[in-house]
C-alpha cells in the first residue's frame, strides 16, 4: 500500500525540507491527519527531537503568525 505510506509521511518530509533550508518548523498536532496513530506520534516525536520542531495546537500556531 505505497499510497497510504506516502500520505502518512507527507508532513515528515515537508518538515525535513523546511529544516534543511534553515526554516523554523511548527506542526499543529490537531491540524494534521494520520492513518495510524502510533506512526503519527512517532513522526511528531522525530520532528521535535531531530529537527527541533515546535509541536503545538492549531490555535497556538495561528497566534504565532500574528
Amino acid at each position: 500500500m505505497p499510497g497510504l505510506r506516502q500520505r502518512q509521511q507527507c508532513i515528515l518530509y515537508s518538515a525535513l525540507d523546511a529544516y534543511i533550508r534553515h526554516l523554523r518548523v511548527t506542526v499543529p498536532r490537531d491540524a494534521v491527519a494520520h492513518i495510524h496513530p502510533g506512526l503519527a506520534d512517532a513522526a511528531l516525536e522525530m520532528l521535535e527531537s531531530n529537527m527541533r520542531a515546535e509541536i503545538t495546537d492549531a490555535a497556538s500556531a495561528l497566534r504565532g503568525l500574528r
